[in-house]
């Protein structure tokens, strides 16, 4: 996980990891070497359940802080991570797909320095098609951003298990863009 976890559900955030950068958070002065990682939850209770995975058990450290949706904008924009969401069953990327894609290819383009992860949510123990898909997605992400400009070179993959995330269904329907120094 990264140095600050946020948890969005219904268009929500909240901090569930991290509060010792609450204040730089907040005020716009995060190191550039802190990490921060915006998990989807499909569950309000999926929010209570990283809040006590990462923070400890429920009373000791208090509650999730909810972050301002100007922060979250923020956060959004600078993010070095782009998620590519797919509908169930399909490696179609629709016009939401390709502009998360262009942002990451831009972002990679100007620090070419800097390595492109695609990470893949696998069930370890999923179907074999599940893994195909997931598969044949991130080579189309690995595509779109080679044609705009981004050496394949510098893109390698990562398989994450996806019980790792809570909240994320056992057949993941995203893949990560991963734009950051290792």
């Amino acid at each position: 996980m990264a140095d600050i976890t946020l948890a969005e559900f219904n268009g929500r955030v909240w901090l569930v990891g991290g509060e010792a950068h609450l204040e730089d958070l907040l005020a716009n002065t995060l190191p550039a070497e802190i990490s921060t990682e915006l998990v989807q939850c499909e569950r309000a209770e999926d929010i209570h359940t990283l809040w006590v995975q990462l923070c400890g058990p429920p009373g000791a450290n208090g509650t999730p802080w909810q972050i301002h949706p100007a922060i979250v904008a923020r956060i959004h924009r600078t993010s070095p991570d782009y998620a590519v969401y797919f509908a169930q069953w399909s490696a179609l990327l629709d016009n939401e797909a390709l502009a998360v894609i262009n942002a990451a290819a831009l972002q990679a383009n100007e620090n070419p320095q800097v390595p492109v992860v695609l990470a893949e949510y696998l069930d370890p123990t999923g179907p074999q098609a599940m893994a195909d898909l997931s598969r044949l997605r991130a080579q189309l992400i690995e595509d779109t951003l080679a044609e705009s400009g981004v050496d394949r070179g510098r893109v390698t993959r990562e398989k994450r298990n996806v019980s790792d995330v809570p909240g994320m269904a056992q057949e993941s329907q995203r893949v990560d863009i991963i734009v950051r120094p290792a």
